[in-house]
């Protein structure tokens, strides 16, 4: 029997097989909680074919639309198994280039922990741009004279996250994340040939409102540190120890009055550089058309969202979404800058439907995002985007980096992590076996102490998506008998 005839008919079979499942996936309802959408395209390209274009429902594009289906189906069936082990409050959606896998619960509505700081993450380099700065200042009353500040030295604070110490960032277990050298702007002011303050230091965190943390926290994340006392003027995430000798080791971490501490440790500085300082350490606002002394730029937002990620720093993310607050002019507020984000991801034409965003950080326990939501923000960004390097990476980096050690995953998974008592999360991307890559966002909502194996398990079987899937056995014969 020729095999030409049957190959057609095949394949106008599958053609019309295709529309019609595609058809499907666009009409269906978004809230099946276990909707598998058939592929527009597969995990490797169809034949070429020449230079001829070759039409959307061409015979010689079914390899790669049966190859694209073949590995959705296995790796469906696989995810299917590990979520049949989890609650009826787990979400899961999976896509590829933007293309729809598979989604279960994905409209339903969780508590995302940590995985909220992709939104603010995403809220932030719309906004403030990957180049975007903020600037700490010290301005005085008068332009000094002669190298002499009459009167208090003003230090203006404008949510800058990453300000620190030498002696702060020694106690990290990577010392060599990105901050900002408090130490600069010191040696900015002797520069500026200032050898006397003959007044007071004083910190100024009107930037801010005064909120240091949301009543609705759990007090648990204040006695164990979860995050510092949020304000405008930070430096070494306002905990006290270091303020006297900010270059020294210290790991006394309490938390303190941020700007008071920041004045503190800039007269600290000043004194060891030999500039005399009249007055004692303050709190105030700078007086209107102070005169600039000096001033010290952020590092770019894209490293400050780094370290957020990387590290899943809650406090960079608190003081980052007040800066989203503060961008218009108003004080920054946390209620501000949540506005900032909802009204990012809507303009992005993002499925914000059933979130709530209270936080920056996900550490509220009335944070609300959907599967569908976190897939489609890290989609917008892409797994070549600056957003993507910056996730950890299993078994090398960050909250990552004891993960998923001698699996498949290893350097594989991209992710965000997030843990609280009452939900476990993972969002990220997934390098394939066939070369493709998955955007995936995973969330157990409840008490489930499997619930980080459950997450490896899925992120193993994102990673041999396509494994034993061959264009040779699914192109068509074109000799022989």
């Amino acid at each position: 029997m020729p095999r030409h005839p049957l190959l057609l008919v095949v394949a106008a079979a599958t053609a019309l097989s295709l529309s019609a499942m595609l058809s499907t996936v666009a009409g269906a309802s978004p809230s099946s909680p276990n909707r598998v959408a058939t592929p527009s395209a597969g995990p490797a390209a169809p034949p070429s074919g020449g230079g001829d274009a070759t039409p959307v429902l061409s015979a010689r594009r079914m390899p790669g639309l049966l190859a694209a289906q073949k590995a959705d189906a296995q790796l469906v069936a696989e995810l299917q198994l590990i979520l049949a082990q989890a609650n009826s409050t787990t979400c899961l959606t999976v896509t590829a280039g933007g293309r729809p896998v598979m989604a279960s619960n994905g409209t339903l509505p969780v508590m995302p922990a940590s995985t909220e700081k992709l939104l603010t993450a995403t809220a932030v380099l719309d906004r403030m741009g990957a180049d975007g700065t903020v600037t700490t200042t010290a301005v005085s009353q008068s332009a000094p004279t002669n190298g002499v500040v009459d009167g208090d030295l003003f230090v203006v604070g404008a949510g800058d996250p990453l300000l620190a110490t030498k002696g702060y960032l020694i106690t990290f277990d990577e010392p060599d994340e990105p901050y900002n050298d408090f130490a600069k702007l010191a040696d900015a002011i002797t520069a500026a040939g200032v050898t006397e303050i003959r007044g007071n230091v004083v910190g100024d965190e009107s930037r801010f409102d005064s909120q240091r943390y949301l009543p609705s926290w759990p007090s648990r994340y204040i006695r164990k540190v979860e995050v510092g006392p949020i304000g405008a003027l930070m430096v070494n995430d306002g905990f006290t120890g270091l303020s006297l000798a900010p270059e020294d080791v210290s790991s006394d971490r309490r938390p303190g009055e941020p700007s008071t501490l920041a004045a503190e440790t800039l007269t600290s500085l000043l004194t060891a550089r030999g500039v005399k300082v009249s007055g004692s350490p303050s709190t105030g606002t700078a007086p209107a058309g102070a005169t600039t002394v000096a001033s010290l730029s952020s590092q770019p937002m894209s490293v400050n969202v780094h370290e957020m990620l990387r590290s899943s720093d809650n406090t960079t993310a608190e003081v980052l979404l007040k800066d989203l607050g503060a961008l218009d002019g108003a004080a920054g507020t946390t209620a501000g800058g949540a506005q900032a984000v909802h009204d990012v991801l809507a303009r992005l034409g993002l499925p914000i439907e059933g979130s709530v965003t209270v936080d920056g950080s996900g550490l509220d326990l009335g944070n609300r995002v959907t599967c569908d939501l976190l897939a489609a923000a890290l989609d917008h960004q892409g797994p070549a985007s600056d957003l993507a390097g910056d996730l950890p990476v299993a078994g090398e980096s960050g909250t990552l980096k004891k993960r998923m050690r001698g699996t498949p995953a290893v350097g594989k998974i991209r992710a965000k992590t997030g843990t609280l008592n009452e939900a476990v999360a993972l969002a990220g991307f997934a390098e394939t076996a066939s070369g493709e890559d998955l955007t995936f966002a995973f969330i157990i909502n409840g008490v489930l102490p499997t619930a980080l194996t459950l997450q490896d398990q899925i992120a193993v079987a994102l990673t041999r998506y396509g494994t034993g899937v061959s264009l040779d056995q699914l192109s068509p014969v074109t000799g022989g008998a």
